[in-house]
This record gives structure tokens, C-alpha cells and sequence, in this order.
């Protein structure tokens, strides 16, 4: 009877492993297929990334490009104004 129960333990427990390897298997076959599906989104969006940055770092450029020539115009006005005292 010991042994009866030793076979019967050991189909549910081959059962149970063989049920587990099949989900295994199918998580990672999902998991790869949604690794290539994100590499392949990723791969056509890389002119569009690459675009966008152009552009932000043109208009950072650009507003730094405006606070220099500010700040040169506020230096030369503040040169003439000394001036100017001086002379008074």
C-alpha cells in the first residue's frame, strides 16, 4: 500500500511540475515577444527622439543665445552711464 501511495505522490507531483514548466514556458514566451514588440517601437521612434532633442537644444540655445545679448546691452548701458557721471 506504501508504495501505491509513493506512485500516486509521484504522478501528482510530475503532474504538477509538468503544469509548471508549461506556464513557465508560456510567461516567457509572452515576455520575449514583448521585449521584441517594445525593441522595435523603440527602433522606429529614434528619428522622432532624435528630432526632439534637436530642437530643445536649439531653443535652449536660442534663449541663452537672448540672455547674453541682454546682459551685453544692460553691461554697455551701465558703461555709458558711468561714464557719464564721471564726466559730471
Amino acid at each position: 500500500m506504501d508504495s501505491h501511495r509513493t506512485a500516486k505522490d509521484e504522478a501528482i507531483l510530475t503532474s504538477v511540475a509538468e503544469s509548471i514548466g508549461a506556464t513557465l514556458g508560456t510567461i516567457a514566451a509572452k515576455a520575449g515577444s514583448v521585449q521584441k514588440a517594445l525593441t522595435e517601437k523603440v527602433a522606429g521612434a529614434k528619428p522622432r527622439v532624435r528630432r526632439a532633442v534637436k530642437a530643445a537644444k536649439a531653443v535652449v540655445k536660442k534663449r541663452a543665445n537672448m540672455r547674453g545679448a541682454r546682459a551685453r546691452k544692460t553691461r554697455a548701458s551701465g558703461r555709458v552711464a558711468r561714464r557719464s557721471r564721471k564726466k559730471s
